[in-house]
């Protein structure tokens, strides 16, 4: 239990952190007119992008080289090269962990429906099911399996009534 509180803990802390950071940029880009961007990972590895205007678009601009005029032509194409491939490398390893993240997320929510259609099937408010919506062949035949016998049961029923109220 003493883990979780302090996962917990730790997570409410990252995001409180990293919300006072976002706002200090914003103000830093109004107040100076400056493009921002900012990268960061949390524990997980689950990045996230702040920009101003936005993080692609200050990505873009430093990739392409279109940095400050203070400095010379030399020196700024220098920095340029190693400001390029840093981004590049830093690129990659964003586009890999979005890929990474997005891949997680369909494998969750895969299982998690899975789960939940079978679930649904096994309670004892089955014939709520809506067959339009289940997309198993499996979840399906074991629908109609269930429509079949609750069927025939009703039919015995109404067979047994009729036996009852015809009986001399």
């Amino acid at each position: 239990m003493k883990k979780i509180e302090n996962y917990v803990d730790r997570t409410i802390t990252f995001y409180r952190r990293k919300q006072k950071i976002y706002t200090k940029l914003s103000e830093l880009s109004l107040l100076c007119g400056a493009a921002v961007g900012f990268l960061v990972y949390s524990n997980s590895g689950i990045p996230y992008t702040f920009g101003s205007p936005s993080f692609e678009v200050v990505a873009k601009r430093f990739l392409n080289g279109e940095g400050s005029s203070s400095t010379s032509l030399l020196q700024q194409s220098n920095i340029d090269v190693q400001n390029k491939e840093k981004m590049e490398e830093l690129c990659k390893v964003y586009n890999n962990i979005l890929e990474k993240v997005d891949a997680e997320k369909q494998k969750g929510m895969a299982m998690a429906k899975a789960e939940a259609e079978a679930l649904l099937v096994e309670k004892d408010a089955w014939w709520r099911v809506d067959p339009t919506t289940v997309k198993d062949k499996e979840v399906l035949k074991q629908l109609l399996a269930k429509y079949e016998d609750l069927y025939e049961k009703l039919c015995d029923e109404v067979v047994a009534k009729n036996q009852i109220e015809n009986a001399p």
